[in-house]
């Protein structure tokens, strides 16, 4: 069994035996309890991308989408929350932060601490260089007011990786800086969103009351952080891509069992022609996503600068065909699937979420066109 395999097992039984009983219970109360969250801690799943050097795992970003599609085919919330923690928030640390910045939040990382990724805000989604979040260098801190919303795992997180303006508002993206901040009640308000899929993900709005910074908390150069966020989404579409594809193998699992046990006019639904073409159609979808997505991960892996435009492959592939999938699915399933019973009916809900997290498809589209146009280059790489 090679390496890949066997992370993949070691995930998928954890998935089945830890998360299976509860899955539904997570999704119904929007939440995760603080030991399953440190069960999921223990596995390394907060820290995915953590080199061993650290105390992490140290997998790679093929081996990370592995885990996340396995977490996701039993539950999307806690599937996104190791994408964030363990895919999305150390890259930016690995790469750009300080040796001492690097060493203490990547090892809070490996001992069980959880990230979150503070970019989108309630002016803009897909227009980032738009943020309004402010902040300001007084007395040798930083200091950060304004306010986040649908950040992922931030209800749990012990620190936050923060995109502010640091410039002008006319500079746009050439005025964002990020920053590490630690959580801290006494300048957030954080308040839980109850959100349509993907609960129990801890996604949150926050708000920043002039939140103060270590001045080496900075990720990169002052000003220099949007370059440093869009080359996180693009690893990260990937893996968010992959929890895609989890929801997608459950549905087609769901809908191919009931139509192997369902019957309808003294046969299984699996010997009638049009239900055959749905789930041939589902596989088809199905692993044409896999393909897409593990060879964007292998892309990042060698370093090919050519990524970020098969990172945005990906994700439009599976947030297109996944909402397609799993359309198809419930269409099997017929009137059970439309209950609140059903499987199915959560993986709906959840499915609809890769169509708009982390970049809606339209601009996933812009990136793929500027890709090829050849404007857009990773700047670790470049």
């Amino acid at each position: 069994m090679s390496s890949l395999e066997l992370i993949r097992s070691s995930a998928r039984e954890f998935a089945e035996k830890v998360l299976g009983p509860i899955a539904k219970k997570i999704d119904e109360e929007n939440f995760v309890s603080e030991d399953v969250r440190k069960e999921v801690a223990n596995m390394g799943y907060f820290a995915l991308r953590v080199p061993e050097e650290y105390g992490g795992p140290g997998l790679s970003l093929l081996e990370s989408v592995v885990v996340a599609e396995e977490l996701s085919r039993v539950s999307s919330g806690v599937g996104i929350m190791a994408t964030v923690s363990g895919s999305m928030v150390p890259p930016p640390l690995i790469f750009f932060a300080k040796k001492e910045i690097k060493e203490e939040y990547l090892e809070k990382l490996a001992k069980g601490g959880i990230g979150a990724f503070g970019l989108t805000e309630p002016c803009c989604g897909t227009d980032a260089a738009a943020i309004t979040t402010r902040a300001e260098l007084r007395n040798g801190e930083w200091v950060i007011s304004g306010r986040k919303t649908f950040i992922t795992n931030s209800y749990y997180a012990d620190f936050f990786l923060v995109a502010a303006r640091t410039g002008r508002p006319e500079d746009r993206h050439r005025g964002i800086s990020l920053f590490v901040v630690d959580r801290d009640r006494s300048c957030m308000e954080i308040s839980k969103l109850d959100m349509m899929g993907y609960r129990g993900s801890g996604t949150s709005e926050i708000l920043f009351n002039e939140c103060k910074v270590p001045s080496q908390n900075i990720i990169g150069p002052v000003n220099g952080g949007f370059k440093i966020v869009m080359d996180a989404l693009n690893e990260g579409r990937i893996v968010t891509a992959s929890t895609g594809l989890g929801v997608m193998q459950a549905a087609f699992e769901e809908a191919f069992e009931y139509a192997k046990k369902r019957e309808s006019m003294g046969k299984p639904l699996t010997e009638h022609q049009m239900i055959m073409s749905m789930i041939a159609e589902m596989k088809v979808r199905l692993e044409a996503v896999r393909s897409l997505i593990y060879k964007a991960a292998e892309k990042v892996d060698r370093g090919d600068p050519d990524y970020p435009m098969w990172s945005s492959i990906a994700k439009l592939a599976a947030a297109r065909w996944g909402v397609d999938l799993v359309r198809l699915a419930m269409q099997v399933v017929g009137g059970f699937g439309y209950s609140r019973e059903s499987k199915i009916e959560r993986l709906y809900r959840d499915i609809k979420m890769i169509e708009i997290g982390d970049g809606t498809n339209q601009a996933q589209e812009i990136v793929i066109v500027r890709s090829l146009l050849g404007k857009i280059r990773p700047p670790r790489i470049t």
